[in-house]
This record gives C-alpha cells, structure tokens and sequence, in this order.
C-alpha cells in the first residue's frame, strides 16, 4: 500500500532549497502543493477501491456491524488465476456483492450415532436368498434396538459455478460400529423331536424332558427362545460422493440448500451404503468482538438405506440384515469462522427432537 504521508515528505525533503532565476507567483500551486494533491487522489482512489470502503457502502444503516466484514488489514481485490469463475461473478461485484474465492478444498470430519430400524432379516447360501426360507426366518427372528456409531472423514473440493450455484465431490474413509440385539422364537413340532430321537413322551411331556416351553394343540411344538442376544458389528470403508449448494442472502441475512449423495463401501455389507442428505439452513452474517462469520440454524433429513452382510465361519451362509434410518430428521446449529479471506473454520451440531447425534468439524481454504 502506498504511504502517502512518507512519499510526501520525501518531496518536500528534495524540494526544500529555493530555485534562483525566477519570482514566486502566489497564484500558482507551488510544486509541493502539486505533489500533496496528486498523493490525496491516489489515496483516496486505494480508499475507496478498498474492502472496507466497500463494506461499508453496502452495511445496514440501522447495524452497527457491516453486511460483509473482513480482515482490516485486507488488500483490495487482487487478480487472480481464479477469477474466470464464478461465471456472472464480475457483474455481481459491480454490483456490490462481495463473493468468496471460487474455489475451496476442505477437510471435513463428522462423527454421527443414530438409530436404525431392521426391515428385513435372512439367510443367503453363497449369495443367493431364497424368499420363502427368509419369510419364515423373519416371523422367527427379530433384531432390534440397532444403533450406529461412525466417524469419517472427508476431503471436499468445491467451487463456485454461479455467485449462487456450488458444487462439489468428496472422497473419505468411515469407520464404525452397529450394535443390536436379538430375539428369536422358533417352534418345533414334537414329531420333529420323536423322529430324532431328542427326548421322552409324547406333546407336553416330550418338551418338559427337554426343558422347553410346550405350545398346542396337539401334538404340539416346543418352543426354542432367547431373548437379549447382544451383537455388535465393526466396520470400515471408503466413502464417495458429491453434492450442490444454492444460496442466496439480504442485508445481513442468508439462507442455503444443500443436497449431497454419498456411497459407502463397507466391509460388512453386500451392496454400497446409500445415502443421500437434504438441509437448509438461515443464518446471519457479521461481527461480534473478533469473531468475523456466519451464525444459522437450520434442518437436515437424512435418507439411509444398507443390507449388512454377516458371515457365518467356515460355511458360505451369510446373515442378511436390511436397514433404514428410524429418525431421518434433525436440526442444526452451526457456525464459521472466516479467519482471512482465504481460511475458515465451520462447527455444527444437531439440537432438539431428533434420536441422532452429530458433530461436524470443517477446516477450509479458498482460492
């Protein structure tokens, strides 16, 4: 930045001894003086070239804080490799919109734990089900109270297409645990257990010698149950995706929709983990003390679907499980930290009326 005050004084340092050979004319600006209001101009014109000139052009008159605070010690605009994007963007400047850097890569990680609710449970001999074996093995077997608990994490590159059109892709690594109990109930008829042999007598009496509950009519069957049966299931996998953004603001004020579609490649399934997440959020845009960002609350849904994929040891049976997500929404409060032009922190966290816990942690740079 020039130093208009030091470019000054070496003028006057250089132009301090009198020139001989001519009269003093009052009425003409001396060269000092000529100096001096060349030297305002250019500041002023660096003045209101700057950010903050910018800023405060655009403020809330009614705020104290500006729409689009920065950095003090900001430069005005530099030109940049970058600037061919976002497409539209040097109208929307002339305009006096203040647009991020178009490009962004982020690190992102989120750590989650949420329930699940199991469709469907079976069996697959080497890969294949069979529906009628699977039909009667769900009226037979249930799993239930199953929750999932991952962390991931993420590296985002994004870009800004249009001043209010994002987009971007990421690729990560998630790594988790599924835990679950189950009951199961089978009957079997005492015929069953004469014909091989297990036991004494015959209905009630065949089931009392094997220590089973008896269920009728005759002949009746013998119940075989448990209850409780703890499981847990370990995981990890690797995570691809992509996504958009639409956002748009007034004033201090902004607002956002988000939609991404993500596919987990994990251990312990068949397929690929599908995810796809819908959120809008509405925020505001200031300063309070140092703290220069973005402040919103907002929503998220969730749509989860997977098929674990549990192998029994030594044989080529496989327990199939199908799940969906039980509590598909949320709300969310979050912030972001800008701490240069190019740096930002983002935290966010759900709150109020959902069974899931979340917490997503962002480290980003722009350029």
């Amino acid at each position: 930045m020039i130093d208009c005050k030091m470019i000054l004084l070496m003028v006057l340092t250089f132009t301090s001894y009198p020139i001989t050979g001519f009269a003093a004319d009052n009425s003409v600006p001396s060269e000092k003086e000529l100096v001096k209001e060349q030297c305002n101009k250019v500041c002023e014109q660096k003045q209101e070239n700057s950010y903050l000139k910018q800023i405060e052009k655009r403020q809330n008159p009614v705020s104290s804080v500006g729409y689009e605070p920065v950095n003090p010690s900001a430069l005005p605009p530099r030109n940049r490799w970058s600037d061919f994007l976002p497409i539209l963007g040097k109208e929307a400047r002339e305009q006096g919109y203040l647009l991020p850097l178009p490009f962004g890569i982020s690190l992102v990680g989120l750590t989650q734990k949420q329930p699940f609710e199991v469709s469907k449970i079976g069996l697959a001999f080497d890969g294949q089900e069979d529906s009628n074996l699977n039909d009667f093995i769900g009226e037979v077997v249930e799993a239930k109270n199953l929750e999932v608990s991952d962390s991931t994490l993420n590296l985002r590159l994004d870009a800004w297409i249009l001043p209010f059109w994002n987009v971007y892709g990421l690729v990560g690594r998630t790594k988790g645990k599924a835990e679950l109990e189950l009951d199961f109930e089978l009957p079997i008829p005492t015929p069953l257990l004469i014909a091989a042999g297990i036991g004494n007598g015959l209905n009630a009496k065949r089931c009392e010698s094997v220590e089973l509950p008896y269920t009728g009519p005759a002949p009746g069957s013998c119940l075989l149950s448990s209850r409780g049966i703890d499981t847990t299931l370990h995981f990890e996998g690797t995570v691809l995706g992509y996504g958009t953004t639409i956002a748009g603001g007034y004033g201090d004020f902004f607002g956002m929709f988000d939609m991404n579609y993500t596919e987990a490649d994990i251990n312990i399934a068949i397929d690929k983990s599908k995810q796809t997440v819908y959120s809008a959020r509405l925020g505001w845009n200031g300063k309070i003390g140092l703290f220069q960002g973005q402040i919103w609350v907002g929503a998220m849904k969730q749509d989860i679907e997977q098929t674990l994929n549990l192998p029994v040891p030594t044989t080529d049976i496989a327990v199939v499980i199908d799940q969906h997500v039980s509590s598909p929404y949320n709300y969310l409060i979050g912030a972001q930290w800008n701490i240069t032009e190019e740096w930002a922190v983002i935290a966010e966290t759900n709150f109020a009326f959902s069974d899931r816990q979340q917490f997503m942690m962002q480290l980003g740079y722009r350029f």
